[in-house]
């Protein structure tokens, strides 16, 4: 299942997003966050309508995103 932000949205609001995790990708620019949305029996990362892990700068605009979905948590990892 290919994840966008609407699919992401439908998923928290039915009840089927167990956890989300921000997982540092360090890449030749730097550092960027990449959310994996785990669910009952799949895991899969937010993906970019265009094709591709949609990339955050900073874990501020992870955490405004989980905000907005009315999911209370989001586990963080530094070391992916």
């Amino acid at each position: 299942m290919k994840i966008l932000e609407p699919t992401l949205r439908a998923l928290a609001e039915a009840g089927s997003v167990k956890e989300v995790i921000a997982q540092r990708s360090s890449t030749g620019n730097g550092c960027t966050w990449q959310l994996l949305v785990v669910m009952d029996t799949t895991e899969e990362y937010l993906q970019l309508q265009r094709g591709g892990i949609r990339e955050f700068k900073t874990l501020d605009s992870i955490a405004s995103l989980i905000i907005s979905l009315g999911l209370d948590g989001l586990r963080v990892n530094f070391n992916h």
